[in-house]
């Protein structure tokens, strides 16, 4: 049978969160305040349960709460903020392609570290230091070791 109310604790196993996260989402004005009992439960209609998911989606996906509140706010008075949603899904698709670009960087400029660690470590016993701390910082390394440091392929913006 179909309850047309969930208690706090069900409504938050049922998402996956805490009731405290649930107490989160009201203070946000993400999740309407539930009803409460005459004991003092909290209870929340059980179209909350969708809500909620579709809160973590979309948090999952990198919106904030605060968009959130605006964006359900607008819509739970019948409003249609489809374009703002789709805006700040590019904004976050952006935002992540720049994120893996600076990762694609670092991982190749890690990849070459590591590869100028191994020529420095090559042939040498294994308690001899070969400065590869020292290294990163650009400082002296170890007497006798080699002293460059890889250089970082620049991109074509980085050229002009």
């Amino acid at each position: 049978m179909n309850q047309p109310f969930l208690r706090a604790g069900e409504l938050a196993k049922a998402c996956g969160v805490s009731t405290d996260t649930l107490r989160h989402y009201e203070r946000k004005g993400v999740l309407q305040a539930p009803v409460r009992t005459p004991n003092g439960y909290r209870q929340y209609p059980a179209r909350a349960l969708d809500r909620v998911r579709l809160i973590r989606k979309a948090l999952s996906l990198g919106f904030t709460l605060d968009e959130l509140a605006r964006i359900l706010k607008a819509r739970d008075r019948g409003g249609a903020p489809c374009r703002q949603v789709r805006d700040l899904a590019e904004t976050r698709l952006s935002e992540i392609e720049e994120q893996l670009r600076e990762m694609t960087g670092l991982r190749d400029e890690l990849r070459d570290i590591l590869r100028d660690w191994d020529d420095r470590l090559s042939g040498r016993a294994a308690d001899e230091r070969v400065g590869l701390l020292e290294s990163l910082g650009g400082q002296a390394a170890a007497p006798g070791s080699l002293n460059r440091r890889p250089t970082r392929k620049l991109k074509s913006k980085e050229r002009r």
